[in-house]
Protein backbone atom coordinates (compact mmCIF):
# COMPACT_ATOMS: atom_id res chain seq x y z
CA UNK A 1 0.00 0.00 0.00
CA UNK A 2 0.46 3.68 -0.48
CA UNK A 3 0.40 6.75 0.94
CA UNK A 4 0.99 10.14 0.14
CA UNK A 5 1.67 13.23 2.14
CA UNK A 6 1.22 16.54 0.49
CA UNK A 7 3.45 19.75 2.06
CA UNK A 8 2.99 23.23 1.10
CA UNK A 9 5.50 26.33 1.85
CA UNK A 10 4.20 26.51 5.03
CA UNK A 11 4.56 23.10 5.87
CA UNK A 12 8.12 23.05 4.39
CA UNK A 13 9.47 25.42 6.30
CA UNK A 14 7.89 24.73 9.85
CA UNK A 15 9.93 21.16 8.91
CA UNK A 16 13.18 23.10 8.56
CA UNK A 17 12.63 25.14 11.42
CA UNK A 18 11.63 21.92 13.54
CA UNK A 19 15.04 20.21 12.10
CA UNK A 20 16.44 18.01 13.66
CA UNK A 21 15.16 19.14 17.19
CA UNK A 22 12.09 16.26 16.95
CA UNK A 23 12.06 12.72 15.46
CA UNK A 24 8.71 14.06 13.42
CA UNK A 25 10.68 16.92 11.43
CA UNK A 26 14.22 14.81 11.04
CA UNK A 27 12.45 11.42 9.81
CA UNK A 28 10.42 13.83 7.55
CA UNK A 29 13.96 15.51 6.71
CA UNK A 30 16.17 12.12 6.40
CA UNK A 31 13.44 10.52 3.86
CA UNK A 32 13.41 13.57 1.45
CA UNK A 33 9.70 14.83 2.73
CA UNK A 34 10.30 17.87 3.63
CA UNK A 35 9.94 19.82 0.11
CA UNK A 36 6.94 21.29 -1.80
CA UNK A 37 4.97 19.20 -3.68
CA UNK A 38 2.99 15.69 -3.20
CA UNK A 39 5.19 12.81 -1.79
CA UNK A 40 4.30 9.10 -1.89
CA UNK A 41 5.13 6.95 0.94
CA UNK A 42 5.54 3.48 0.86
CA UNK A 43 4.29 1.01 3.52
CA UNK A 44 7.93 0.55 5.30
CA UNK A 45 8.53 4.62 5.41
CA UNK A 46 4.93 5.17 6.29
CA UNK A 47 5.54 2.81 9.55
CA UNK A 48 9.04 4.97 10.25
CA UNK A 49 7.43 7.83 9.99
CA UNK A 50 4.57 7.05 12.38
CA UNK A 51 7.49 5.61 14.76
CA UNK A 52 9.18 8.50 15.04
CA UNK A 53 5.91 10.60 15.04
CA UNK A 54 4.98 8.50 18.29
CA UNK A 55 8.03 8.83 20.09
CA UNK A 56 7.66 12.64 20.52
CA UNK A 57 4.88 11.75 22.79
CA UNK A 58 7.07 10.00 25.38
CA UNK A 59 6.12 11.31 28.82
CA UNK A 60 2.97 12.73 27.89
CA UNK A 61 3.80 15.20 25.28
CA UNK A 62 1.55 16.02 22.37
CA UNK A 63 2.25 15.17 18.85
CA UNK A 64 4.70 17.88 16.53
CA UNK A 65 5.70 19.76 18.81
CA UNK A 66 6.58 23.33 17.32
CA UNK A 67 3.70 22.14 14.99
CA UNK A 68 0.42 24.78 15.02
CA UNK A 69 -2.16 22.49 15.25
CA UNK A 70 -4.32 24.17 12.87
CA UNK A 71 -1.63 24.41 9.87
CA UNK A 72 -2.31 22.09 6.86
CA UNK A 73 0.98 20.37 6.93
CA UNK A 74 -0.98 18.95 10.85
CA UNK A 75 -3.94 18.29 9.47
CA UNK A 76 -1.89 16.43 6.82
CA UNK A 77 0.40 14.47 9.23
CA UNK A 78 -2.49 13.56 10.96
CA UNK A 79 -4.35 12.22 8.15
CA UNK A 80 -1.46 10.27 7.15
CA UNK A 81 -1.24 8.95 11.05
CA UNK A 82 -5.07 7.55 10.86
CA UNK A 83 -4.49 6.11 7.72
CA UNK A 84 -1.65 3.89 8.34
CA UNK A 85 -3.23 0.15 8.73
Amino acid sequence: MAYTLTIDTDGADAIAFASYRYSWSHVLECLGYDTVGTHVIDESEAWELLEAFESDTRGGYHFFPLLAHDSKLAESLFALMDAIV
